[in-house]
Order: C-alpha cells, then sequence, then structure tokens
C-alpha cells in the first residue's frame, strides 16, 4: 500500500495522510463489493491491503461523519447494489478529505494499480462485483 499511497500524493497533488486515509477508505469499499474470496487474491499481491481495509472500515470520516454519508447512503439503498457503491466510494472518499474534483484521477489510480499488482483477470472480476469503478473513472 506504501507505493500506492506514494502515487496517488505525488500525482494528485496531496498529503500522503490523505491519500493513506482514502486509500484505506477505498480497499475497504473495494472489499465490501468483491466479496472475501476475490478481495483475497487483491491482498496476496498488495502488501497491507487488508490491514488499509480494516481501517477504512474503522474509520471516522475526516468531517466527523455528516450528510454527505447520511444522503450517499439513502441514494445507495434507493439505486440498490453496484450504483449505489458507486455513490457511496465517491461519498466516502469526499468525506475523507478528498477534494470533489480528485475522486475520479484517485479510484483511476487505485484500478490502474490493482490492475497492475493482480493483472486483467482478477481487475474483470472486481469490476463485474463493483461496475461503479468503471463510472467513477470515466
Amino acid at each position: 500500500m506504501d507505493e500506492l499511497i506514494q502515487r496517488l500524493a505525488s500525482q494528485l497533488g496531496i498529503d500522503p495522510s490523505l491519500a493513506k486515509t482514502a486509500s484505506e477508505k477505498a480497499m475497504s469499499m473495494i472489499k465490501d463489493n468483491a466479496g472475501d474470496d476475490l478481495f483475497g487474491q487483491i491482498a496476496d499481491k498488495i502488501p497491507g491491503a487488508s490491514d488499509a481495509a480494516a481501517s477504512g472500515a474503522a474509520a471516522q470520516p475526516a468531517g466527523g461523519g455528516g450528510m454527505l454519508g447520511k444522503l450517499a447512503g439513502m441514494a445507495s439503498s434507493a439505486l440498490g447494489g453496484s450504483a449505489g457503491g458507486g455513490i457511496e466510494l465517491g461519498a466516502a472518499l469526499s468525506e475523507s478529505g478528498l477534494e470533489a474534483d480528485k475522486v475520479g484521477g484517485f479510484v483511476q489510480m487505485v484500478v490502474e494499480f490493482i490492475k497492475e499488482k493482480v493483472g486483467d483477470e482478477v481487475l474483470e472480476q472486481l469490476l463485474a462485483k463493483f461496475p461503479m469503478l468503471k463510472t467513477l473513472i470515466g
């Protein structure tokens, strides 16, 4: 995860602590959507991914929780499944302190990093379970 955090910080021009917090939140949501077996394949190839997902699941939003997360949760329930998951991921990243205009680039870099580490086949399985990742990267 350190490699990903360094890339995110340098390429997006964000503080490394923000890159760490946002990547933990992203890994947590990826794990939630991918399921244990698929996430296990990802975690086997990305050192620290399991710990990051656990930290992201336990973390409180930078703003203390708030309306954005509640609205995303309501939208997620209304839309259901993967559509709602994408909204929740965007909201979670924003609540972690990531500026809205950087969310797309952030998600794209995370997806590219996962592809680099686990290959096309595992990435395609992930995108099948969490298709809103494609939408967030444009």
